[in-house]
């Protein structure tokens, strides 16, 4: 960064700082140690935020003999230890750790100047009758004094990092039928995605519950922050629609009324223009007829609302039956199959150290489903504020892009 940075001074003292952090003794050390030995090496437990941190603590503590272990692998492993020490804070961690503790007592151990120290709770202790209350001790090592720290004002904010998003590409004109607008969304890991107009996309929630954590999310609720569970290397959404249609008795009379009905409305927009298209469901009634350029995709099977599809078809001079009779089979198909895809995503997510989501920002989770290989969980870091127009295979395909790794 030399040559981008005229403030040559105050990159040499970070420099110099990052060098003495280095080889300099953590005060945490300290204390962990002294824990242990109070406690009892063979009493007690070290849980590390990752399996590098892990590695580390345990190369440090093996003279001492001192079971050092991931938060995941002291879930299945269930040490007969009394006492767990955990390097880190709290929110590091996923707060089963807490709330269904595998050890008698848990002591968190983390620098002063990290200033969430809460401890999580159950979600469901404000409502149980006799619910066990976690509370926490506070205790306090060495120089705790807070330094003097200006904080950015509304002027020097925005030279903080943001994300360079550049112009518009795509200018003004309609996408084609094999093409779509999407924003472009950064995603933890040097990963990069086009997220087109769909209605949901799957995610992944750490803070929930076994069993609740693998969930579909509203396009409109995609935030900064959301875990994506992406496939790599193409999308999921073309594996689900093949896998619904295979399951169906007439298979292949489906899939050709769905070509038939898709076909006509992408003609329509070609001929007509998107907005022309707009105009023209609304005043056949359609509610939401701005989706019209989203049901010409193959993997959305229909419009949500009963109506709105009957007056489409109407409107496209397609007899309502069997289409629709089609259509909703399929879309009762493909639920039946996303459901059982999440069981089995569940069930791997169960079995994933997600203390290394949380502190890295994306994990590859084993997944032995037929299709459905290299599941990546990715942390969304910005999103675009315009759209830009891609081929409908790019969209929701996870590929290499490095410009959000200072946003890590």
């Amino acid at each position: 960064m030399a040559g981008a940075i005229a403030e040559q001074d105050l990159l040499d003292e970070l420099s110099a700082s990052a060098a003495v952090v280095a080889v300099s003794d953590s005060a945490l050390g300290a204390v962990l140690l002294r824990s242990c030995l109070e406690v009892g090496v063979e009493n007690c437990v070290v849980v590390a935020a990752s399996k590098p941190a892990a590695a580390g603590l345990a190369a440090w503590l093996q003279e001492q003999d001192v079971l050092v272990l991931t938060a995941g692998e002291l879930e299945r492993v269930q040490p007969k230890s009394g006492q767990a020490f955990v390097v880190g804070p709290p929110r590091f961690y996923r707060s089963s750790l807490v709330t269904a503790p595998v050890t008698r007592g848990i002591s968190f151990l983390l620098p002063a100047w990290f200033g969430d120290r809460s401890v999580p709770s159950s979600a469901i202790a404000p409502y149980a009758e006799g619910a066990l209350r976690i509370q926490a001790r506070l205790l306090t090592q060495g120089d705790t004094a807070e330094p003097n720290v200006d904080l950015p004002t509304e002027a020097e904010a925005e030279f903080l990092p943001q994300p360079a998003w550049g112009a518009r590409h795509s200018g003004g004109r309609e996408p084609t039928d094999e093409e779509v607008e999407a924003h472009k969304i950064l995603l933890s890991g040097g990963l990069a995605m086009w997220l087109d107009d769909g209605e949901r996309i799957r995610s992944l929630d750490p803070d929930q519950p076994v069993g609740e954590r693998v969930a579909y999310v509203d396009i409109e609720a995609v935030r900064a922050g959301t875990y994506l569970l992406l496939r790599q290397g193409e999308t999921e959404r073309g594996a689900l629609h093949q896998a619904a249609i295979a399951r169906l008795a007439r298979g292949d009379a489906v899939d050709a009324t769905q070509v038939a009905w898709k076909q006509l409305l992408a003609a329509k927009i070609r001929t007509l223009g998107y907005r022309e298209t707009v105009r023209e469901l609304r005043r056949a009634g359609v509610k939401t007829a701005e989706r019209a350029r989203a049901w010409t995709n193959p993997s959305l099977i229909r419009p949500h609302s009963d109506q709105d599809f009957e007056r489409l078809l109407r409107w496209l001079g397609v007899n309502a039956q069997p289409t629709f009779r089609y259509a909703t089979m399929l879309r009762k198909s493909l639920y039946q199959v996303s459901a059982e895809i999440r069981e089995k995503l569940e069930a791997a997510v169960s079995a994933a150290d997600l203390s290394e989501l949380e502190a890295v920002g994306h994990l590859r989770i084993d997944f032995g489903a037929d299709g459905f290989r290299g599941i990546l969980a990715a942390r969304i870091l910005a999103i675009s504020p315009f759209t830009e127009i891609v081929s409908r295979h790019d969209a929701r395909v996870p590929f290499a892009d490095g410009s959000g790794r200072w946003l890590e």
